[in-house]
């Protein structure tokens, strides 16, 4: 897989958001090269940090965290083929050592995001010196719907599981569309990009347009 894109390919056609692909409630669309460097700047990735990405699609986001920042990054998606085209474009990119994939229904399955119960082998070589529980920052790239499903659930996560790792914040940044009922710490209004953390607070939900935009 190369992630470099031209300025054709930025703008991504969007999916029609009440058809999405079977058994799925998001459809798979794919992020430009220029949104995910911007995604890991705005969430101030460092080599300490572990990424996951929600909805990972071909594994774009995952592969570039871990061949650009050489850290190591988690990608899960309902769907097993695109799943089996991420590990294939990771191997192609040689950061197959740095990556894990897997088949997981986030808006149905557990939400535990423990690195030792995604996967025990990949995390037992965590560094002891600055242990990480949980992954240090997730991303994805979902519609509203998708989001207003995980929404509670991540919140959760932010709230009262980061102060077990309080040398690294717990951050989450979207593209194109922020959640609903909480507030972005930061954003990127040219690329549609927004962060969250333990400071983001509730709000009252505003409508979201979601009728046929572009995609950065």
């Amino acid at each position: 897989m190369q992630c470099e894109s031209s300025d054709e390919e930025w703008a991504q056609p969007f999916l029609d958001v009440e058809d999405p692909l079977p058994n799925q409630i998001c459809p798979f669309a794919t992020t430009s090269e220029i949104s995910i460097k911007r995604m890991l700047e705005i969430s101030s990735t460092t080599k300490d940090d572990i990424i996951l990405d929600m909805g990972c699609g071909d594994g774009r986001i995952v592969i570039y965290a871990a061949k650009h920042f050489g850290i190591r990054s988690i990608g899960l998606d309902i769907n097993p083929d695109l799943i089996k085209l991420a590990k294939e474009n990771a191997i192609k990119e040689g950061v197959d050592h740095l990556v894990v994939f897997k088949v997981q229904d986030m808006a149905n399955d557990s939400f535990d995001f423990k690195l030792t119960t995604i996967d025990s082998n990949f995390f037992s070589t965590t560094d002891t010196s600055t242990p990480l529980v949980y992954p240090t920052i997730l991303t994805c790239y979902l519609i509203p719907r998708a989001l207003k499903a995980i929404e509670p659930k991540i919140k959760k996560l932010v709230r009262e599981k980061g102060f077990i790792q309080d040398h690294r914040d717990i951050r989450i940044a979207t593209i194109v569309y922020p959640f609903e009922r909480w507030q972005e710490v930061e954003t990127d209004n040219q690329l549609k990009i927004f962060l969250y953390n333990n400071k983001s607070i509730d709000i009252t939900p505003k409508s979201l347009d979601s009728s046929n935009p572009v995609f950065i």
